[in-house]
């Protein structure tokens, strides 16, 4: 499959390792560069230096929600890092793999995907990351803006009345 040129960090807790695993491996068939400590990582490496790494070169952030996901110390660094970043705006992804109560109220104003099987899972997550909902206005030139006020040479005196104090 075509490479999609993107880096996505997936954040999740140890007991949600299988799925992860599984949707990993679909989100690498479907040609996107996933960052797994699982994988990523040897014994004995730093892990808070490549967790920043990993994040400072992550196009995206998919973070699979769950009981166990929501007490975790690390996915909720990870969550923040995410919601910080400039160059992760828009690109926070929730996966609801088990139901929690506990989802901060941040994480419930982004779209959610529900985890129904990997493939599935998969394409949507693609899916965002091809077409963005999110991103980021274009700026237009200020030769280009239309105005919404009169300029100063257009007002004519019978436009101007004043008024005593």
């Amino acid at each position: 499959m075509k490479a999609l040129d993107k880096r996505v960090f997936l954040s999740y807790a140890r007991a949600d390792r299988d799925r992860a695993q599984k949707l990993a491996g679909r989100l690498r068939e479907s040609g996107l560069d996933v960052w797994d400590p699982e994988q990523d990582l040897l014994p004995g490496s730093d892990f808070t230096s490549h967790l920043k790494e990993a994040l400072d070169s992550a196009d995206a952030v998919v973070v699979l929600v769950s009981p166990d996901a929501m007490e975790s110390r690390w996915v909720s660094h990870e969550i923040e890092y995410a919601l910080g970043a400039k160059h992760l705006r828009g690109r926070l992804i929730p996966v609801i793999v088990r139901p929690t109560k506990e989802v901060p109220w941040i994480l419930k104003t982004f779209q959610m995907i529900r985890f129904e099987d990997p493939g599935k899972t998969s394409r949507q997550i693609v899916e965002l990351l091809t077409n963005p909902q999110d991103a980021p206005p274009k700026k237009t030139p200020p030769s280009q803006l239309k105005r919404f006020y009169p300029t100063p040479a257009r007002i004519s005196p019978s436009q101007v009345s004043w008024r005593g104090c």
